[in-house]
């Protein structure tokens, strides 16, 4: 059974592909892939002197999983760390919410902790598609979601830091 592709306005891009490929590609991200919300320090050139950073990516040392991932999605960005390993990585705000997250919504991540995650990632990306993230309040929500995502390392800004120079 084939399916359409979502284009960058969460519509068929008239393209057609195997629905399969959509649910694998779905698996590999719930296993491998990462949804990942930044703040970064911007205080020369942002008014509020934070940067909201958003995105998804997918990352292997074999590179073919990625580009298939970049083929498929039609968007998003190849790219290669000094280590080798080749990561498939979507930043762009319109991109995550027209392309990537409705084909999650159609292809499911599977485990609970990756579906939960996504749907905080939603959470935010629906405070950023408001403009929200533009208010101390927005930040404030921004960072409270994001603090209930488990990361398996230390974040480099607290919660605290980051409303402290809001």
């Amino acid at each position: 059974m084939a399916v359409t592709k979502f284009n960058r306005s969460g519509q068929s891009a008239g393209k057609t592909s195997n629905k399969g490929l959509g649910y694998y590609l779905s698996g590999f991200a719930d296993g491998e892939g990462s949804f990942n919300v930044s703040l970064i320090n911007r205080k020369q050139d942002y008014r509020h002197g934070w940067k909201v950073s958003p995105s998804f990516n997918v990352s292997q040392k074999d590179d073919t999983i990625p580009h298939i991932f970049k083929n498929y999605l039609e968007c998003g960005k190849i790219r290669y760390r000094k280590d080798g390993v080749c990561y498939f990585e979507v930043r762009s705000i319109e991109e995550l919410t027209q392309i990537v997250i409705p084909f999650f919504r159609e292809y499911p991540l599977r485990s609970k902790s990756k579906r939960d995650v996504f749907e905080k990632f939603c959470k935010i990306m629906q405070i950023i598609e408001n403009k929200d993230h533009l208010k101390k309040r927005g930040i404030k929500k921004i960072l409270e979601i994001r603090e209930s995502i488990e990361v398996g390392r230390e974040r480099k800004y607290t919660k605290e830091e980051i409303l402290k120079t809001y």
